[in-house]
């Protein structure tokens, strides 16, 4: 009987060896590589968010028109500079066409914002001439926005907004002293409930 019984502890200590992995704790995949590699990147965990530098894809924006970006320039209108708002829009000029925007900068001078969602060339000479529109009418504006600090003693600053400026419009945009003349590009995206935008200054280096 004891040798029976020892081996029966023989084959008893042999089957809890063949399962005793099983209760062991075993490295995760990610501390083996840690280990095997040193400085070797873990793997992205899917529950984990996104890092920052992970890159979103967009997509055009097509229902997009020149009404609501005028619409959404007038109420985010410091987009294209810190501390410029808007006092109105679609000023007639007479002959010249109507401004889309005007408002002023942080220091009180007046910006003359025109809008395309097209390349037009023709978008510097209205601006120009609507300039010399308000310079010759100071005092039917000044009538127009009693009440509203700004600074007539500077000229009217030009903006123009498109989605890209030809070679020849930059050109003489970058000339101009008088008035000094900012042209920005847009870009649309559709994103989660509207439209994103981006704006960039087509006249910076």
């Amino acid at each position: 009987m004891p040798d029976e019984e020892s081996r029966f502890e023989r084959r008893l200590a042999r089957g809890l060896e063949d399962v005793s992995h099983l209760f062991l704790s075993q490295p995760s995949d990610k501390q083996e590589k840690n280990a095997a590699g040193g400085n070797a990147p873990a793997e992205q965990d899917p529950s984990e968010p996104a890092s920052p530098r992970t890159p979103i894809l967009l997509r055009s924006y097509p229902a997009f028109n020149r009404e609501l970006l005028i619409s959404l320039l007038n109420k985010k209108t410091a987009v294209l500079e810190d501390g410029m708002s808007a006092i109105d829009t679609d000023i007639p000029c007479d002959s010249y066409g109507a401004i889309n925007l005007l408002a002023v900068d942080k220091f009180d001078q007046l910006c003359i914002i025109n809008v395309d969602i097209d390349r037009n060339d023709s978008l510097l000479l209205r601006g120009i001439a609507q300039v010399d529109w308000i310079v010759r009418n100071i005092p039917i504006v000044r009538r127009m926005y009693q009440g509203r600090v700004i600074n007539f003693s500077a000229p009217p600053r030009l903006f123009l907004v498109a989605p890209g400026f030809s070679l020849l419009l930059k050109c003489a945009a970058q000339r101009s002293e008088n008035p000094k003349v900012c042209c920005f590009t847009y870009r649309t995206a559709a994103v989660s409930g509207g439209v994103g935008l981006l704006f960039e200054n087509s006249l910076e280096s």
